[in-house]
Protein backbone atom coordinates (compact mmCIF):
# COMPACT_ATOMS: atom_id res chain seq x y z
CA UNK A 1 0.00 0.00 0.00
CA UNK A 2 1.36 3.28 -0.69
CA UNK A 3 2.16 6.01 1.84
CA UNK A 4 0.71 8.98 -0.26
CA UNK A 5 -2.51 9.20 -2.25
CA UNK A 6 -2.44 9.24 -5.55
CA UNK A 7 -3.77 12.35 -6.65
CA UNK A 8 -6.08 13.31 -9.96
CA UNK A 9 -8.88 11.42 -9.52
CA UNK A 10 -12.02 13.03 -8.34
CA UNK A 11 -13.87 9.93 -7.16
CA UNK A 12 -14.14 9.02 -4.14
CA UNK A 13 -11.33 6.53 -2.37
CA UNK A 14 -10.81 4.79 0.16
CA UNK A 15 -7.09 4.53 2.59
CA UNK A 16 -6.84 2.63 5.66
CA UNK A 17 -4.88 4.62 9.07
CA UNK A 18 -1.52 6.01 8.59
CA UNK A 19 -1.67 6.96 4.98
CA UNK A 20 -0.26 10.31 4.39
CA UNK A 21 -1.81 12.98 2.07
CA UNK A 22 0.87 15.10 2.05
CA UNK A 23 3.43 16.26 4.83
CA UNK A 24 6.65 18.58 4.58
CA UNK A 25 8.31 16.69 1.65
CA UNK A 26 5.49 16.20 -0.40
CA UNK A 27 2.72 19.15 -0.34
CA UNK A 28 -0.55 19.06 -1.66
CA UNK A 29 -1.33 19.24 -5.02
CA UNK A 30 -5.04 18.79 -4.84
CA UNK A 31 -7.97 19.74 -2.01
CA UNK A 32 -9.86 16.77 -0.17
CA UNK A 33 -13.42 16.43 0.79
CA UNK A 34 -13.69 13.86 3.46
CA UNK A 35 -16.81 11.89 2.72
CA UNK A 36 -16.10 9.06 5.91
CA UNK A 37 -13.37 8.66 8.45
CA UNK A 38 -11.05 11.05 10.50
CA UNK A 39 -7.86 13.16 9.36
CA UNK A 40 -5.42 14.46 11.48
CA UNK A 41 -3.82 17.50 10.62
CA UNK A 42 -0.03 18.49 11.75
CA UNK A 43 2.15 21.43 11.32
CA UNK A 44 6.29 20.75 10.81
CA UNK A 45 6.84 20.99 14.36
CA UNK A 46 4.31 17.95 15.32
CA UNK A 47 1.69 19.73 17.19
CA UNK A 48 -1.72 18.93 16.21
CA UNK A 49 -3.73 21.74 14.47
CA UNK A 50 -7.22 19.49 13.66
CA UNK A 51 -9.20 16.56 13.90
CA UNK A 52 -10.97 16.72 10.86
CA UNK A 53 -14.67 15.03 10.31
CA UNK A 54 -16.68 13.77 7.37
CA UNK A 55 -17.85 16.48 5.30
CA UNK A 56 -14.68 18.90 6.04
CA UNK A 57 -12.41 19.55 2.85
CA UNK A 58 -8.50 20.33 3.09
CA UNK A 59 -5.97 20.21 1.66
CA UNK A 60 -6.21 24.39 0.57
CA UNK A 61 -2.92 25.68 0.37
CA UNK A 62 -2.07 23.79 -2.32
CA UNK A 63 -3.81 27.23 -3.94
CA UNK A 64 -1.34 29.22 -2.11
CA UNK A 65 1.58 27.12 -3.65
CA UNK A 66 4.29 25.61 -2.98
CA UNK A 67 5.82 27.73 -0.58
CA UNK A 68 2.95 28.44 1.78
CA UNK A 69 2.17 24.98 2.29
CA UNK A 70 4.10 23.07 5.58
CA UNK A 71 1.32 20.59 7.31
CA UNK A 72 0.77 17.00 7.24
CA UNK A 73 -2.44 15.30 6.62
CA UNK A 74 -2.49 11.39 8.27
CA UNK A 75 -5.36 9.23 8.16
CA UNK A 76 -6.64 8.44 11.45
CA UNK A 77 -8.91 5.90 10.22
CA UNK A 78 -10.45 4.47 7.42
CA UNK A 79 -11.29 7.01 5.22
CA UNK A 80 -13.01 7.82 1.82
CA UNK A 81 -12.20 10.92 0.16
CA UNK A 82 -13.10 13.26 -3.19
CA UNK A 83 -9.82 14.93 -4.57
CA UNK A 84 -9.96 17.72 -6.11
CA UNK A 85 -7.07 19.39 -8.51
CA UNK A 86 -7.25 23.15 -8.42
CA UNK A 87 -8.58 23.70 -11.89
CA UNK A 88 -11.88 21.20 -11.09
CA UNK A 89 -12.08 22.78 -7.93
CA UNK A 90 -12.45 26.11 -9.82
CA UNK A 91 -14.79 24.52 -12.40
CA UNK A 92 -16.86 22.82 -9.82
CA UNK A 93 -17.67 26.15 -7.91
CA UNK A 94 -18.53 28.21 -10.87
CA UNK A 95 -21.28 25.42 -11.37
CA UNK A 96 -22.02 24.21 -8.45
CA UNK A 97 -23.14 27.13 -5.84
CA UNK A 98 -24.01 24.32 -3.26
CA UNK A 99 -21.24 22.85 -3.57
CA UNK A 100 -19.30 26.43 -3.22
CA UNK A 101 -21.15 26.90 -0.58
CA UNK A 102 -20.50 24.18 1.10
CA UNK A 103 -16.55 24.44 0.70
CA UNK A 104 -16.57 27.70 1.84
CA UNK A 105 -18.62 27.17 5.27
CA UNK A 106 -16.55 24.00 6.28
CA UNK A 107 -13.26 26.43 5.62
CA UNK A 108 -15.08 28.99 7.92
CA UNK A 109 -15.96 26.20 10.47
CA UNK A 110 -12.19 25.36 10.69
CA UNK A 111 -11.04 28.92 11.12
CA UNK A 112 -13.77 29.34 13.81
CA UNK A 113 -12.03 26.49 15.50
CA UNK A 114 -8.19 27.58 15.26
CA UNK A 115 -9.85 31.28 16.81
CA UNK A 116 -11.10 29.75 19.53
CA UNK A 117 -7.88 27.36 20.58
CA UNK A 118 -5.88 30.36 19.77
CA UNK A 119 -8.23 31.86 22.21
CA UNK A 120 -8.03 29.46 25.21
CA UNK A 121 -4.26 29.30 24.61
CA UNK A 122 -4.35 33.02 25.84
CA UNK A 123 -6.96 32.83 28.39
CA UNK A 124 -7.45 29.43 29.53
CA UNK A 125 -5.80 26.71 32.09
CA UNK A 126 -4.70 23.69 30.74
CA UNK A 127 -7.27 21.82 32.80
CA UNK A 128 -9.99 24.11 30.78
CA UNK A 129 -8.36 23.42 27.14
CA UNK A 130 -8.30 19.85 27.53
CA UNK A 131 -12.06 19.51 28.86
CA UNK A 132 -13.12 22.05 26.07
CA UNK A 133 -11.17 20.11 23.36
CA UNK A 134 -12.86 16.56 24.47
CA UNK A 135 -16.14 18.59 24.09
CA UNK A 136 -15.13 19.27 20.66
CA UNK A 137 -14.33 15.44 19.86
CA UNK A 138 -17.53 14.58 20.89
CA UNK A 139 -20.22 13.60 18.94
CA UNK A 140 -23.49 16.26 18.22
CA UNK A 141 -25.95 12.98 19.21
CA UNK A 142 -27.26 12.14 21.88
CA UNK A 143 -27.10 15.28 23.45
CA UNK A 144 -27.24 13.89 26.80
CA UNK A 145 -25.72 11.00 28.92
CA UNK A 146 -22.94 9.13 27.97
CA UNK A 147 -21.62 9.51 24.79
CA UNK A 148 -18.42 7.67 23.07
CA UNK A 149 -15.67 10.23 21.55
CA UNK A 150 -15.97 9.76 17.75
CA UNK A 151 -12.35 8.38 18.16
CA UNK A 152 -10.29 8.52 21.14
CA UNK A 153 -6.84 10.42 20.95
CA UNK A 154 -3.74 9.33 22.96
CA UNK A 155 -2.48 11.45 26.20
CA UNK A 156 0.69 12.00 23.97
CA UNK A 157 -1.91 13.37 20.96
CA UNK A 158 -3.89 15.45 23.14
CA UNK A 159 -0.58 17.17 24.48
CA UNK A 160 -0.10 18.12 21.26
CA UNK A 161 -2.97 19.89 20.77
CA UNK A 162 -3.82 21.73 23.66
CA UNK A 163 0.38 22.80 24.11
CA UNK A 164 1.46 21.10 27.16
CA UNK A 165 2.79 17.68 28.37
CA UNK A 166 1.77 13.65 28.23
CA UNK A 167 2.07 13.56 31.87
CA UNK A 168 -0.01 17.06 32.35
CA UNK A 169 -2.80 15.24 30.58
CA UNK A 170 -2.79 12.02 32.15
CA UNK A 171 -2.81 13.83 35.37
CA UNK A 172 -6.43 15.77 34.54
CA UNK A 173 -7.75 12.75 32.82
CA UNK A 174 -7.44 10.88 36.14
CA UNK A 175 -9.16 13.87 37.80
CA UNK A 176 -12.01 14.24 35.18
CA UNK A 177 -12.55 10.35 36.10
CA UNK A 178 -12.16 11.01 40.09
CA UNK A 179 -14.99 13.93 39.35
CA UNK A 180 -17.34 11.33 37.56
CA UNK A 181 -18.25 12.52 34.37
CA UNK A 182 -14.81 10.92 31.62
CA UNK A 183 -14.13 7.00 31.65
CA UNK A 184 -12.27 4.70 29.39
CA UNK A 185 -13.71 1.32 28.19
CA UNK A 186 -11.07 1.46 26.46
CA UNK A 187 -12.06 4.08 24.68
CA UNK A 188 -12.89 7.81 26.20
CA UNK A 189 -16.36 8.57 27.13
CA UNK A 190 -17.80 12.04 28.58
CA UNK A 191 -20.72 11.62 30.62
CA UNK A 192 -22.23 15.45 28.48
CA UNK A 193 -24.01 16.98 31.67
CA UNK A 194 -21.07 16.50 33.89
CA UNK A 195 -18.54 18.26 31.23
CA UNK A 196 -20.70 20.90 30.53
CA UNK A 197 -21.49 21.28 34.37
CA UNK A 198 -17.59 21.38 34.50
CA UNK A 199 -17.02 24.01 31.76
CA UNK A 200 -19.15 26.01 33.13
CA UNK A 201 -18.08 25.68 37.17
CA UNK A 202 -16.32 29.34 38.33
CA UNK A 203 -13.73 26.49 40.02
CA UNK A 204 -13.12 25.13 36.63
CA UNK A 205 -12.07 28.32 35.14
CA UNK A 206 -10.16 29.70 38.06
CA UNK A 207 -8.42 26.09 38.37
CA UNK A 208 -4.82 25.58 38.72
CA UNK A 209 -2.33 24.56 36.28
CA UNK A 210 0.99 23.15 36.16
Amino acid sequence: MPRFLIHGSNKPVGFPPGIKFFDLDRPSRCMYLLRSGRVQLANGRGAIVDFLTPGDFFGEKCLLGVRHQGQIATCRSPVKVHAFHKSELLDRMQHDRRFALHLLKSLALRLDRYEQALGDFVTERVERRLARLLSRLAPAKPASGWVRLEFSPTNSELARTIGTTRWQVSHYMRRFQQLGWLARRPAIWVYREGLTAFLESPRAAGSESF
